[in-house]
């Protein structure tokens, strides 16, 4: 066998083979021997058909079957070899196969990068400086209240406003359903309530009226607001306020923070100073952690593999997909090419940085003999097991058993050189920065998801589904 290699791109390669027509000869004879076989044909007695009969008959399948074992042969063959780590799906180009004569094709592959990485070692790293305000000790405490307030019924001339809790009685209609009627329902004004969805939808009608105040609002029900069949629905609800509490906060005291479980307010403030450090803390190494390995590909340029990216992206797609079923929604499956073209590029560039991040990481790895030992993948282990409540052995168990040891150990890995990065870096304490825009790395927008899925499940698709504003015949 002859292989030539070329370079495409520093990660595609074109690999052109040459295999020999004694070789193609050889595995033509084996394949109609077998065939001749199990072939039965009137006239001839089991393995007596004559092979031009077997080739006018199936010489196309059996071409095809033995070009294709040939092919993976030489392919694998030619990838262990030339140390080569394909990572999408080769793009085979066929030649003519025949007998007595060399068969020749191409297989165009992508392939694992080859990083080095300098400069990592001690290396400058802008870490933003903790600092927990007493502005922030304060919401979190006035947060604290808020989830220990009570309510008392307002006077007959109070207005309902910001924090109240209105009694209201309603009325829903709409053209083709039974009127629903509610009394009391109670009705958060000026928040949003968390799994009330009829709270939120009334509560902006419901701001400044007295008790026996009435009002009407008119528009489309939220999901989950009067049950299954108004979800959606244009529809009217009518109301009258039948009572307002008005919310009442505990006074912060020594008394509030006992109940808490603390001494005193000041040790409750220090609880809570720390605890929000903690989080801070946390928060910012990973963002120094970020800025490193954003430094680090910006000083080692390399190319990034299509497929490793595709395949990055739509395991993050997956990932929100099961999000979405573990809060119950249930959608058809879906792939990357489903969804419209600005979600798609976002999975997508979102999915080359991480990809970059960890081809980066496992060169500094190498460099830095990172290794995984027993005992770490013991400690992740348990520190998963104590998270989601399980005892380490079952989680040891799943885990083998969907064969994620590997995944976990590369996991630990990237830990461990990311910790090796940092403490070898030259840290650089830069001013806190806002970060309140800033979107986790694998979150995109939901709604072209959820409409994606909502239209396969329209038009009756499993699997394929188009994206948003695509049009049919």
């Amino acid at each position: 066998m002859q292989v030539n290699i070329e370079e495409l791109s520093a990660v595609e390669r074109k690999l052109s083979f040459t295999i020999d027509a004694t070789k193609i000869d050889a595995a033509l004879n084996e394949a109609y021997r077998n065939l001749g076989k199990q072939v039965r044909m009137p006239g001839f007695r089991p393995g007596k058909v004559p092979r031009k009969l077997l080739e006018q008959r199936f010489g196309k399948h059996i071409g095809g079957e033995v070009g294709g074992q040939l092919i993976s042969e030489a392919f694998d063959e030619a990838v262990e070899e030339h140390d080569l780590f394909p990572v999408s799906q080769p793009i085979v180009e066929q030649g003519t196969l025949a007998a007595g004569t060399p068969y020749e094709f191409s297989v165009t592959v992508e392939i694992k990068p080859s990083v080095a990485v300098e400069g990592w070692d001690g290396m400058d790293v802008e870490w933003e400086r903790d600092e927990v305000t007493d502005e922030q000790v304060q919401a979190e405490l006035d947060e604290l209240a808020s989830r220990n307030a009570t309510f008392e019924a307002g006077d007959k001339d109070h207005k309902a406003a910001e924090g109240d809790l209105a009694l209201v009685d309603a009325t829903a209609t709409a053209d083709g359903l039974e009127d629903k009627t509610l009394e009391a329902y109670p009705v958060q004004v000026g928040a949003e309530a968390y799994g009330m969805p009829l709270s939120i939808f009334l509560a902006p009608k419901v701001v400044g009226k007295k008790v026996g105040g009435k009002g009407t609002v008119k528009g489309t029900i939220p999901e989950g607001a009067l049950g299954d069949e108004w979800d959606g629905i244009e529809a009217t609800v009518k109301f009258a306020v039948k009572e307002i509490k008005t919310q009442k906060l505990p006074a912060l005291d020594d008394e509030f923070a006992q109940d808490e479980g603390h001494d005193s307010l000041d040790l409750l403030k220090a609880d809570i100073r720390f605890k929000l450090g903690e989080q801070l803390r946390k928060h910012l190494r990973s963002h120094a952690s970020d800025f490193a390995l954003d430094k680090l590909g910006e000083m080692n340029p390399f190319d990034v593999p299509r497929g490793l990216v595709r395949a990055e992206a739509d395991g993050m797609l997956q990932q929100q997909m099961r999000q979405f079923a573990g809060m119950g929604q249930k959608m058809p499956r879906i792939s990357l090419e489903n969804l419209g073209e600005d979600a798609q590029q976002q999975f997508l560039s979102q999915a080359e940085i991480m990809v970059r991040r960890a081809l980066i990481l496992e060169a500094v790895a190498e460099q830095a003999e990172v290794e995984v030992t027993d005992a770490d993948l013991e400690e992740k282990i348990a520190e998963m097991a104590a998270e989601i409540g399980q005892q380490p052995a079952a989680v040891k168990g799943l885990l083998m058993k969907q064969g994620g040891m590997d995944g976990l150990k590369n996991r630990i890995r990237e830990e461990k050189t990311v910790n090796t990065i940092l403490e070898r870096a030259n840290i650089v304490e830069v001013e806190p920065r806002d970060h309140s825009h800033e979107e986790p790395a694998e979150s995109v927008d939901a709604d072209d998801i959820e409409a994606a899925a909502e239209h396969a499940a329209a038009h009756g698709e499993e699997g394929h589904v188009h994206g948003p504003g695509c049009n049919h015949d």
